[in-house]
């Protein structure tokens, strides 16, 4: 048995789709962590940067109820970036996309902060039929880009909802110091992805979900001039201290592993990738970790010989899964034995974007986007 090329520096292996080693076995996505760190290099110079767009807002904030709005799931990123938010005397709007995965603590923690913080809360909820059936279209498509749905639901009604209340502002709670920068061909979306699956595999009409088209994209973006910033790539985010400011601050519950705020996240990254396609995406999240010192290299690769999700709390998943599909197990055997597929089967606009890199790269220096496009654009 062969094994995978592991990097030395952090526990990224050659199972990820484009990456590369150097002649000391650093991977590529190391490097390109470091070119992101070199932009927003941690410090008072960054935290001043921030500062200054913090007083841009403000001062186009006029008469506005609102300066800027902030997507919520209940999580650690999301949370503290409304913290954030309020600590730097702006005015946020939260919204939360209720697609009917989430678990009562991500509920109770959302309740908790905008209670606390005196946060307004706009509640965008899913028809659940509509939902289910283009998440079930996805998992018959049998490609890995299961979490395109709840992501592409998210996005759209953010900047949907930043156009109705004239926000020019969304503040995200992106880290690539915890995160990691998710390669294509393990985590790609866009709305017309979501289109070609669902024309192959749905099963009834999508009247009410909120997809992203490209003219959508560009209604948003340039005729509205909706900009997203990301507060922490500007400012220190160490996520254990973090966690314990929210507990002491805001009542915040720890739900234990990054993503599991939402069942159906938490079932497609805890069992279902990993099960069905090998892919496990706590090597990008863990090897952030480690390149920020928030955790070494021999607790990441220990952590990894473990499965992300107990075999009862799969179980448990699999069950509410079938139940929200109107599937049987049979049915979900099927499914998750079938040969899997390759997302370029399916039309979307990843080959647009492979050829549009170097105007992305354009666009940045006209600050049209807040950072640069880092890593590789190969198809999978």
């Amino acid at each position: 048995m062969v094994k995978n090329q592991v990097c030395t520096r952090c526990v990224c292996d050659d199972s990820i789709p484009g990456i590369s080693f150097d002649e000391n076995g650093v991977c590529s996505l190391c490097k390109n962590y470091d070119l992101i760190e070199q932009e927003f290099p941690l410090g008072e110079t960054t935290e001043q940067k921030f500062q200054q767009i913090v007083d841009t807002i403000k001062k186009r904030r006029r008469n506005a109820r609102y300066d800027c709005l902030i997507g919520v799931s209940g999580g650690t990123d999301s949370i503290y970036t409304l913290y954030i938010a309020r600590k730097y005397g702006l005015n946020p709007l939260a919204l939360h996309v209720d697609d009917g995965w989430n678990t009562d603590v991500s509920v109770q923690n959302i309740q908790n902060a905008v209670e606390k913080l005196n946060v307004d809360l706009y509640t965008v909820r899913m028809d659940k039929d509509e939902f289910a059936d283009l998440e079930l279209a996805f998992f018959k498509a049998s490609i890995p880009n299961m979490e395109t749905p709840p992501d592409i639901a998210i996005t759209a009604s953010l900047y949907d909802c930043a156009a109705r209340f004239g926000i020019k502002y969304i503040l995200t709670g992106s880290s690539f110091r915890t995160e990691g920068k998710m390669p294509p061909g393990w985590g790609y979306s866009d709305g017309k992805l979501v289109k070609s699956v669902h024309d192959r595999f749905g099963r009834m009409s999508l009247k009410t979900f909120p997809n992203l088209m490209l003219k959508d994209y560009f209604y948003y973006f340039v005729l509205k001039g909706i900009k997203e910033i990301k507060p922490l790539y500007y400012l220190p985010y160490v996520k254990k201290d973090v966690k314990h400011l929210l507990e002491r601050e805001l009542g915040w519950i720890d739900y234990g592993t990054g993503h599991h705020e939402s069942i159906y996240t938490r079932f497609v990254q805890g069992y279902l990738l990993p099960e069905k396609f090998g892919i496990d995406k706590r090597k990008i999240h863990y090897s952030a970790f480690i390149r920020s010192d928030q955790m070494t290299r021999e607790e990441a690769l220990t952590k990894l010989g473990s499965p992300a999700c107990s075999d009862e709390m799969v179980q448990e998943d699999i069950q509410y899964l079938c139940k929200k599909f109107g599937i049987s197990l049979e049915e979900f055997e099927e499914i998750i034995n079938s040969e899997p597929r390759s997302q370029s089967e399916f039309a979307s606009y990843y080959p647009l974007v492979c050829k549009l890199r170097h105007v992305v790269d354009i666009a940045y220096r006209l600050n049209l986007f807040p950072t640069k496009v880092y890593g590789s654009y190969d198809r999978e």
